[in-house]
């Protein structure tokens, strides 16, 4: 055997043995049934909401409910297949088929909290601020209040509360909005909403035609709060308050205060039109 091919057997052995000691790349970690499936599921409500929800496309929403509803349930036990749900959802939504949608969402957030409750809360919060920025505010009320019964404790409830409150003053419904930020800032007075739901509170039972119960909101609040980030916002609907329940000392007071501590904040303007129609009303009493 010659020198050279001693060598190259050699090298050879080496190579041999490097390769030996090397570890075979780990295989890609496989895709779960279940996540897999909804995922496809995903994929096609995604096309298909691309393409639109009329009436032509309909045949093919309801398939895919079909099929939604399907995986739903072979995979219930599997948290993955929560998702499932969610599309079921929104299919019944394009179909028109609101009751159904509720139970699917239901549905959805009962396996949300059962496996992960942390993005169950955040997953209802984002649901109600899309309603919400829509303006559906029923369908809103309904998300709350589910969100309500899941989370009955904490700055969860604490939303919920503020949340429905905001929505039942925006329909004008005051006596609901008046309990609801009630219970909010009788329960979690310094939740991070607390602020912004004394101030819509205190507009509601001015809707109300309640200024007393306004008033008993927000001066207490203003007093001790001197550096809130809301205190023009307050001062302003104090000063309202008080021009309603006839006190136009008060409310003279309050406009000057807004319009000469704040006079970029948009309520300045506000405050000198107020300012003007008192002045318009004393120069009328005095005439008269």
């Amino acid at each position: 055997m010659t020198p050279r091919t001693i060598t190259a057997l050699a090298l050879a052995l080496a190579c041999h043995a490097a390769l030996a000691g090397q570890k075979a790349p780990a295989p890609a970690p496989a895709v779960p049934q279940a996540a897999r499936a909804v995922a496809e599921l995903e994929a096609r409500l995604d096309a298909l909401l691309k393409q639109g929800t009329g009436f032509a496309l309909r045949h093919r929403y309801e398939a895919l409910l079909a099929q939604a509803s399907a995986t739903a349930e072979r995979h219930a036990a599997n948290p993955a297949a929560a998702r499932a749900h969610l599309v079921v959802a929104r299919c019944c939504e394009v179909l028109g088929k609101h009751p159904e949608k509720d139970a699917a969402f239901a549905r959805y957030i009962d396996l949300l909290v059962t496996h992960a409750k942390p993005k169950a809360a955040a997953e209802l919060r984002r649901n109600a601020e899309d309603l919400v920025a829509r303006r559906e505010l029923y369908t809103a009320i309904k998300v709350l209040r589910l969100m309500l019964a899941k989370f009955p404790e904490g700055n969860e409830a604490a939303y919920a509360l503020y949340r429905l409150g905001t929505c039942h003053l925006w329909l004008d419904h005051y006596d609901d909005a008046i309990g609801a930020l009630n219970e909010l800032l009788q329960r979690w007075p310094a939740s991070p909403v607390a602020e912004q739901a004394r101030l819509r509170l205190a507009r509601a039972n001015l809707l109300q035609g309640k200024p007393a119960e306004s008033i008993a909101v927000l001066a207490p609040y203003v007093a001790q709060h001197p550096q809130s980030p809301r205190r023009t916002e307050m001062l302003f609907d104090l000063a309202v308050a008080r021009y309603m329940s006839a006190d136009y000392y008060g409310a003279l007071a309050g406009f000057r205060q807004v319009a000469r501590q704040t006079p970029k904040s948009p309520y300045a303007p506000l405050a000198q039109a107020w300012l003007a129609k008192l002045r318009a009303d004393v120069l009328k009493r005095i005439g008269n």
